[in-house]
């Protein structure tokens, strides 16, 4: 029980981060100093966190590289998502990215030639119903977006499910602290050379100043905690529940936006976030009762 506790906790934890972005946004930080500085700050924890445990194994050369390329998708979520966000209705955005249930269950099936159960396929049922009520956009409101925001969020959803995947096969042995330390070494190094062409041209001083404190929580929340409580519960539970699990990341995301953005949230939107969480402990309730 506590491997599937640190998993939603992770996934509630990446809830926060569309809200911190939006706040971030605000004091006039960019796509590239969000997504850079969010990783930057998440290392720079966990390096320290590294370097003083004392509960490592000693591994080679080809180990650390193949977690650092499993953690590439980590760093390719955040780039593709808040790229989309510039683009796109967070409403839609959100849904885009929210395909990552489905997709994580075609690529098990691709890669494993694993088929869902039907519990498990009746699961992603609901969670896509309560996906689309929980976004708003049967509201009568259009979602504005361009093509390129779409690709953006699709390319973030792919990312997503790839990072769950690795999660649950990529060494999963290793401590968590050691095993988070190489993969989100290898998706901090993506985002700086995705993002480097930017960045070389300078930031407002001022800018970096005011984003600082919203570029500490990212860090926590996006690069530290979410990899840390995956790493230690997603080999134990699996890739599948996995995915069931990272959906609370959008009930989180709905209530902080109306708490702290003072975002209006209809009652059709609570529907689908009750949705979600029946969607979200069904599988297990159904396990415990068979």
């Amino acid at each position: 029980m506590r491997y599937i506790i640190a998993v939603f906790i992770g996934a509630c934890s990446y809830g926060v981060l569309s809200t911190l972005v939006k706040l971030a946004y605000r004091t006039g930080a960019d796509t590239s100093l969000v997504t850079v500085g969010q990783f930057l700050i998440g290392w720079s924890v966990l390096f320290v966190c590294f370097f003083f445990t004392k509960r490592k194994q000693k591994i080679g050369l080809k180990d650390k590289i193949k977690l650092m390329l499993a953690g590439i998708p980590t760093g390719l979520v955040g780039v593709f998502y808040y790229l989309s966000l510039v683009t796109t209705e967070a409403s839609l955005a959100i849904i885009l990215l929210f395909q990552f249930v489905w997709i994580g269950f075609l690529l098990e099936f691709l890669i494993y030639r694993r088929s869902p159960d039907k519990v498990t396929t009746f699961s992603v049922l609901i969670l896509m119903i309560g996906t689309i009520l929980a976004s708003g956009v049967i509201n009568g409101e259009e979602a504005g977006a361009s093509l390129i925001g779409v690709i953006y969020g699709l390319l973030a959803a792919v990312s997503f499910a790839l990072f769950i995947l690795t999660n649950a096969t990529v060494l999963p042995k290793l401590p968590p602290i050691q095993r988070s330390y190489y993969m989100v070494t290898g998706s901090m190094i993506v985002v700086v050379v995705i993002f480097s062409p930017i960045l070389s041209k300078g930031l407002d001083p001022t800018v970096i100043t005011s984003f600082g404190y919203f570029g500490i929580l990212l860090g926590l929340f996006g690069v530290v905690i979410p990899p840390l409580l995956f790493a230690y519960g997603m080999p134990k539970i699996g890739s599948a529940l996995g995915s069931i699990l990272g959906s609370a990341e959008l009930p989180v995301a709905v209530l902080l936006s109306m708490v702290i953005l003072e975002e209006h949230v209809t009652v059709i939107q609570w529907c689908g976030v009750a949705i979600i969480f029946f969607g979200i402990v069904y599988p297990n309730i159904y396990a415990r009762s068979g």
